[in-house]
């Protein structure tokens, strides 16, 4: 970053006020940070207001870590003055405002491709498939983890230097307007929505209202935009707006981008064909084909070779607490506790049910959460569902998980399921059950917290 305290001065899009010494207006500058106790020498510290903690208590942690400058609103200024008026202080009316239209300023110094990328699931891997094909082509900048909000977004623009050919964004979302104040902020190029599935029911109501939040990130490209439009999708298909222009993808002869033959290799790993050449992803899950397909569509529009993308993606690792694999005293334990929604728990388990073992096949299920009115009647869906996956065994943790231990148990099947209160109660008895050969699966939503279930299995 190649930056001064004045560059803050003089922007465009938002109103800085400088309010400490004169002689420290024109520092240079190495990078941006929310949190004073990561914050590194030479970055200016944003003192953002959250719901649980307020930044502004932290300013003075920020300098005591070799903060250059710290950017404050101005009722704390007003109370607080005295006591920095000898540090760089950066006055605003809002410090979030200000780092939103900052970035968007900073963004326009660089005039290369950015690719937004949103989705009900798949985002964060997608993402990192299509980063990694298009590696390819030059230098990629990408958000970190999945600082894909209205906060990891501005972060993530401002880690754009001059080296960089192509940023690839991704971005999430709950409610209706957020992905178009993204899209404000990174003004993307090309657009990609993986799917449109039942996630955050609880504020957007139906899966139609899930489409037209997804769908912000077409009508909000920059006037020239490309849209990658997935045909094996068919909400998708419905509300894709009128684009310039246009990339398909899928397993549909029409697409621009097809593949046929998708299946799974005597492990269980994701296999599929394009143009004669087969094509391996190197982690679990058959949804996972579409979202390389998706990246193979990105690197095709940018003019890449298919064999160099062939091996971008047979590298790809995903971050962890995605279906990530860990074996253990001859068990294998499937670790897709990151998060969970309806569509993304039924693609787990046909992940699991596709894993060929000569043990047992345990399920262990949190919560679903931002479901709303339809919580419930989803959560028993899942524990109905159960009959079709051959798992043996069922324990769920949560208050709405015991609707699907309901709705299993109801099933039928020869089938041991269980409700827990007690997280550490579940891991007890599932301690006893543990033998080789057995493959268990582990999911549930983000607050839920389903990885303390991993990590007590493989201490034991």
């Amino acid at each position: 970053m190649d930056l001064t305290l004045n560059w803050f001065l003089e922007t465009q899009n938002y109103s800085f006020v400088y309010g400490g010494p004169v002689e420290k207006s024109n520092l240079p500058i190495s990078g941006i940070s929310i949190d004073s106790r990561t914050i590194r020498p030479h970055e200016v510290y944003f003192a953002l207001r959250g719901e649980n903690h307020d930044g502004h208590k932290f300013v003075r942690s920020a300098f005591d870590n070799m903060a250059k400058a710290a950017v404050v609103e101005g009722k704390w200024w007003q109370e607080n003055k005295s006591t920095f008026q000898e540090y760089p202080i950066l006055i605003v009316d809002d410090s979030l405002k200000a780092l939103q239209e900052s970035a968007t300023e900073y963004r326009k110094k660089f005039n290369i491709p950015v690719i937004g990328v949103t989705g009900t699931n798949g985002k964060t891997t997608t993402k990192e498939m299509v980063a990694a094909v298009l590696s390819e082509a030059g230098k990629v900048c990408k958000n970190e983890g999945n600082l894909n909000n209205h906060i990891g977004v501005p972060l993530t623009l401002f880690r754009l230097n001059d080296s960089h050919k192509i940023l690839v964004m991704e971005m999430g979302m709950n409610h209706l307007g957020e992905i178009a104040r993204l899209c404000e902020i990174a003004q993307p190029d090309f657009g990609l929505i993986t799917n449109i599935g039942h996630g955050h029911l609880e504020f957007l109501k139906t899966v139609e209202g899930v489409a037209k939040a997804k769908m912000e990130l077409f009508q909000y490209l920059t006037p020239n935009g490309t849209g990658f439009i997935n045909l094996d999708d068919s909400l998708i298909v419905k509300h894709t707006p009128e684009l310039k222009k246009s990339v398909t993808y899928g397993f549909r002869k029409e697409a621009n981008v097809a593949a046929e033959k998708p299946g799974t290799d005597k492990h269980g790993f994701p296999v599929m064909q394009i143009g004669g050449m087969e094509i391996k992803i190197n982690f679990m899950g058959h949804h996972n084909l579409i979202n390389a397909l998706a990246a193979i569509a990105v690197g095709t529009e940018f003019g890449l070779d298919a064999g160099r993308m062939k091996t971008a993606l047979e590298k790809v690792k995903l971050p962890g607490k995605r279906m990530e694999v860990l074996k253990h005293n001859d068990m294998l334990i499937l670790n897709d506790a990151y998060n969970a929604n309806p569509d993304s728990t039924l693609a787990a388990l046909e992940t699991l049910h596709a894993i060929p073992a000569s043990g047992r096949k345990i399920f262990i299920f949190g919560d679903m959460l931002e479901l709303g009115e339809q919580a419930i009647a989803e959560h028993a869906k899942i524990g109905e569902s159960l009959k079709n996956y051959g798992v043996n065994v069922f324990f769920a943790f949560g208050q709405l998980a015991f609707e699907a231990v309901q709705a299993a148990t109801k099933t039928g099947k020869n089938l041991t399921a269980k409700h827990f209160e007690d997280k550490k109660v579940l891991i007890g008895e599932l301690g006893e059950l543990l033998k080789e050969d057995q493959i268990i699966l582990v999911k549930g939503s983000r607050a839920m917290k389903m990885e303390e279930v991993v990590d007590a299995l493989l201490k034991k």
